[in-house]
């Protein structure tokens, strides 16, 4: 009715009608979780700004576009739109007069988007200000309205941030107080009650850990206990309240140990079991959001750890369980790594990925171990790709359930998330999460009866990873503060606990900033480095698999984050003299995977593998404007001469547009060009290109159906120093997540020369197996770049060229 109503609008009421509309944009948007409604709702409101003649239509324009803009910042994190949203609403308060009926509620939009722009940046004068308008939105809030008792709390929800900030006790005394008289405004039967009773509760135990005043502390018990009565079992701040009651709790078992309670002991456990049994149902709750179940979660890890308790494993898998859903529910890749890299309570449970593992290596559980190990790592490349069957895997065989699942999943998570003590926008908040939360289970089922995709949010159980080892033993490196192992897992049987207890934290850091970090290479430091990467930890995985496998077998190592960027493939003593049993390459081939699941999608062969010839596509860009000129004109003609098929894209026809398009078609694929890693968002490492770029994120959006091997002749492929190293988005991670088997990269810079050297080696061995008549020559690879990497390890010490790096960077990723 409304877009009917604005085609008849006349030029002096389309201003009106078009922010009417744009404002009922928004709100559908609130209670559906389309984005095309909130993207449309700002491109309706900025014609509406735009087109608005008297201060009245543009006072109100401005305010729903400022509104619309701050809504939109808190799906996709952009600065820019909460900038704006500022601009527009510092705009409209100075087109309002003092007296304006409608100050308050200008005043309030204002502070609210200033008081998160604080919160991003730490900007104390963003928190001044927002307190400032709060305070004189209250004062022309008249005692009786039906907000006064949301702006109390807004202005204590400020003064709480700037007290955490600058911890001055007159901030938190005001922000007690008015929540106080926020409660008091409160019937007992509203809706939102519980909002209010945690939150007073939360500032009162803040007040005793400054004050010791255990009156503060007993009122905050009382007021949790409250809240728990009054906050339904299905109410979406359930898993919100339980948390928080839960932190008080813990609070005040702890102040009753201090004072040393004669019956401490007896009571504080029977207590410290009501907490675990609190976070265990705040984790599990269904119809909360996942955030607020995460933290859950990672509280309930705390606490068992502490109080040493038996639940410690269970609340390890919730963690892993919730992440799942978190990173399932994101809206791009970029969003998703944003996730990863930037969520406080994300980046928190990662960092317990080593823990989790290691108890369940104390505890005998070695198949645990190794599944938790699957879990935590390439997290992105996991929910995106095929190991846990993500929404791209559901909209390939059903675009409308996909469809759904992603819209119900953005209601679940968006619409509940606000803050408990403000108002929330929807009028029955237990109905609308009750029913939602049974449309996502719904459809989670039904995704599960698709064909392939039974383990949808599921983890994959060790018996099916196992199968990664089908061809040689896959290494797990886990790194934890208290202890480090290698975990082996071979084609039968549990997996091999290996001890590595001088593979500590630190001393893994330093081996990084040696090997991989520094920018000042000595032969000597780098040689040394390499031998310690040895004895702490390639030795003694070597020591257990001399006698399960014969030498130069093919072994694959799975690094885990701290030891992803290490050149565990070139790990030996190499000094004169020593002992040549003491290194790696000469003892087992070495390649590397991203996880169990990438290694088993990498060996699937089709039909068409085992009958056709390669069919290559060279991109070939040696003078890219602006960089130094590759001369890899020998290169190119020693390729393409061999293989009549090839394809070749160099200079001007070497595009993004153009590899995008031919790509799919080519079973192999060899890259003779700049390449970038960026170390900030990997995402958007890239292939210099003839006035354009080919980025990750271009390659992982590219299905390659027949691919077999790339070859990536470039600098960074496999690009070291990452801020999410575990992740492996880099462009040979990428290249491999599209769908080809084998990939060549590099760790770091390359020399011309040696590019040539190792590609004339590599080919040379390749063409030798298609001559034999083998057509599955990509599983040959890593022996083939083994044998060509010694050879020129050889012919630089026969050069006398002390640069012992040159020949480690380079790497092999898949079968």
């Amino acid at each position: 009715m409304r877009k009917e109503a604005l085609e008849l609008a006349s030029p002096s009421t389309r201003p009106k009608r078009l922010q009417t509309l744009g404002a009922s944009l928004h709100t559908r948007f609130q209670n559906t979780a389309n984005v095309s409604d909130l993207e449309r709702s700002v491109t309706v409101l900025q014609e509406a700004v735009a087109i608005s003649k008297s201060v009245e239509d543009r006072r109100a324009s401005l305010n729903s576009l400022a509104i619309s803009l701050g809504t939109r910042h808190d799906q996709t994190r952009h600065v820019a739109d909460l900038n704006q949203s500022i601009a527009l609403s510092e705009e409209v308060l100075n087109l309002c007069s003092p007296t304006h009926i409608d100050r308050h509620l200008y005043l309030n939009n204002l502070a609210g988007s200033l008081d998160d722009r604080f919160r991003l940046g730490k900007n104390i004068a963003d928190l001044n200000r927002a307190i400032a308008l709060l305070e004189e939105s209250l004062s022309l809030t008249p005692p009786t309205h039906v907000l006064r008792s949301s702006r109390l709390c807004n202005l204590a929800i400020s003064l709480d941030h700037r007290f955490d900030l600058n911890h001055d006790i007159d901030d938190l005394e005001k922000c007690v107080t008015l929540r106080e008289q926020a409660l008091e405004l409160c019937p007992t039967t509203h809706i939102d009650r519980h909002g209010y009773l945690i939150s007073l509760a939360i500032s009162l135990s803040k007040r005793f850990d400054h004050k010791h005043d255990i009156a503060d502390l007993d009122m905050a018990m009382q007021l949790a206990q409250s809240t728990l009565k009054s906050v339904p079992p299905h109410h979406p701040k359930r898993s919100y309240c339980l948390n928080e009651v839960s932190f008080i709790q813990l609070d005040h078992i702890r102040e009753t140990k201090r004072k040393g309670s004669l019956h401490v002991c007896d009571h504080s456990t029977l207590r410290i079991d009501d907490v675990i049994r609190q976070l265990r149902e705040a984790t599990n709750a269904p119809h909360s959001p996942s955030n607020n179940r995460l933290v859950a979660s990672l509280c309930w890890i705390g606490t068992s750890t502490d109080f040493h308790q038996d639940s410690l494993f269970d609340a390890y898998t919730a963690m892993y369980n919730v992440l799942d859903i978190i990173i399932t529910r994101g809206h791009s890749l970029e969003t998703r790594y944003s996730q990863l890299t930037t969520d406080e309570p994300i980046a928190f449970a990662k960092r317990l990925f080593p823990d989790a593992v290691r108890f369940a290596i104390t505890r005998n559980r070695p198949r645990d171990a190794a599944v938790l190990l699957e879990r935590g790592r390439a997290l992105l490349l996991a929910q995106v790709g095929h190991c846990r069957m993500p929404l791209d895997d559901i909209r390939d065989r059903d675009p409308d359930l996909a469809a759904q699942l992603e819209s119900v999943g953005r209601q679940l998570d968006c619409a509940l998330a606000d803050d408990p003590g403000r108002k929330s926008s929807a009028s029955d908040p237990i109905a609308e999460s009750m029913s939602l939360t049974s449309q996502w289970n719904h459809l989670v089922e039904q995704a599960r009866q698709l064909g392939g995709c039974q383990d949808f949010l599921k983890p994959t159980p060790f018996e099916t990873l196992q199968m990664a080892a089908s061809d040689g033993p896959v290494i797990f490196i886990n790194v934890a503060r208290s202890s480090s192992h290698a975990i082996i897992v071979l084609p039968a049987g549990d997996p091999i606990i290996v001890p590595l207890p001088d593979a500590r934290p630190r001393r893994v850091d330093q081996l990084t900033d040696v090997l991989v970090n520094s920018r000042d290479r000595q032969a000597g430091n780098f040689n040394f480095a390499l031998r310690d990467l040895w004895d702490i930890i390639v030795g003694p995985v070597v020591d257990q698999l001399r006698p399960l496998i014969s030498p130069q077998s093919r072994i694959w190592w799975c690094p885990s984050a701290a030891v992803a960027e290490l050149p565990l493939h070139a790990a030996g003593h190499y000094s004169k003299g020593s002992d040549p049993s003491k290194r790696l390459p000469r003892l087992f081939v070495s390649s590397y995977t991203s996880s169990l699941g990438a290694l088993i999608r990498a060996r699937r062969a089709t039909a068409q593998d085992l009958s056709a010839l390669p069919n290559l596509l060279v991109i070939s860009q040696p003078d890219t404007k602006g960089e130094i000129e590759l001369n890899v004109r020998d290169e190119i003609t020693f390729i393409s001469d061999k293989l009549p098929a090839t394809m070749v894209l160099e200079g001007p026809d070497a595009t993004s547009d153009a590899i995008i398009k031919s790509i799919p078609h080519r079973s192999w694929a060899h890259f003779s060009c700049h390449a970038y890693s960026i170390s900030d968002n990997p995402l958007r490492s890239y292939f210099s290109l003839h006035e354009s770029r080919l980025e990750v994120l271009d390659i992982l959006r590219i299905q390659i159906p027949h691919a077999e091997l790339a070859i990536l002749t470039a600098c960074h492929t496999a690009g070291a120093g990452t801020s999410a190293p575990e992740e492996f988005l880099h462009l040979a991670g990428a290249m491999q997540f599209a769908g080809f088997r084998s990939v060549v990269g590099t760790s770091w810079a390359m020399d011309d020369s040696d590019g040539l050297f190792i590609v004339k080696g590599v080919y040379r061995r390749l063409f030798e197996e298609l001559d034999k008549g083998n057509r599955l020559v990509y599983t040959c690879v890593a022996r083939a770049l083994s044998e060509a990497v010694e050879e020129l390890r050889v012919d630089l010490k026969r050069r006398r060229i002390a640069e012992p790096w040159r020949w480690v960077n380079y790497v092999h990723y898949g079968a």
